[in-house]
């Protein structure tokens, strides 16, 4: 149902094809430094579309005015997605990638810094899979209770799938997103590298 924002509605609704270009620049806006960021849109675009029609995962959107708003992005076993990706991927694809990788060299570092976590984690003696990968909300609509609207999305996904915590990483100094996840009930777990791991308790 119709969310306020501001003097405007925002609706929340899975992602459909038409609104992945839409998602991608959202996406590289928030989230530029990342290693699938700098590996380009139309990397991005194939994540999107694969978490898209993937079952295990979620991908929701917040729209207001036919504009997308916010994006967040979820798995259930981040390692049976990528195996899933790793599998689809064409050798274009992966030439592509090796291009990438030859011509901005520094994207190796960014590679190493995701192999960090993608360690399990381990939290109350339990490894914690589900995942909350990534969330972005446009900057003209931030405070304005999208992000929050996104977060609960994801949680009432993991419910139904009887999850009982999941997790997600932000930078260590990306104070606004730390302050962010730890007043909807985020603990801060472990830091990896310059890399936070937050837990959260359904």
């Amino acid at each position: 149902s119709p969310q306020r924002v501001g003097h405007s509605l925002f609706t929340l609704k899975p992602l459909s094809p038409v609104e992945v270009d839409s998602v991608v620049t959202l996406h590289q806006a928030a989230m530029g430094y990342s290693f699938n960021s700098r590996l380009g849109a139309k990397h991005l675009a194939y994540l999107y579309t694969l978490l898209q029609q993937d079952e295990s995962s979620l991908v929701t959107v917040a729209v207001a005015n036919e504009k997308v708003l916010g994006v967040v992005s979820a798995v259930l076993s981040p390692q049976s997605f990528k195996e899933k990706v790793f599998s689809s991927m064409s050798f274009q694809r992966w030439v592509g990638i090796a291009s990438r990788l030859v011509i901005q060299p520094s994207l190796w570092f960014e590679l190493w810094q995701s192999r960090m976590l993608d360690r399990p984690v381990i939290y109350k003696n339990m490894e914690v899979k589900p995942t909350l990968i990534a969330i972005a909300v446009d900057a003209s609509a931030r405070q304005a209770g999208i992000g929050r609207a996104l977060v609960q999305s994801v949680e009432d996904f993991f419910r139904q799938l009887s999850q009982p915590f999941y997790h997600l990483d932000t930078r260590v100094d990306n104070t606004t997103a730390r302050d962010f996840y730890q007043r909807l009930g985020f603990v801060e777990h472990e830091r990896r590298g310059r890399d936070l791991i937050f837990v959260k308790e359904l």
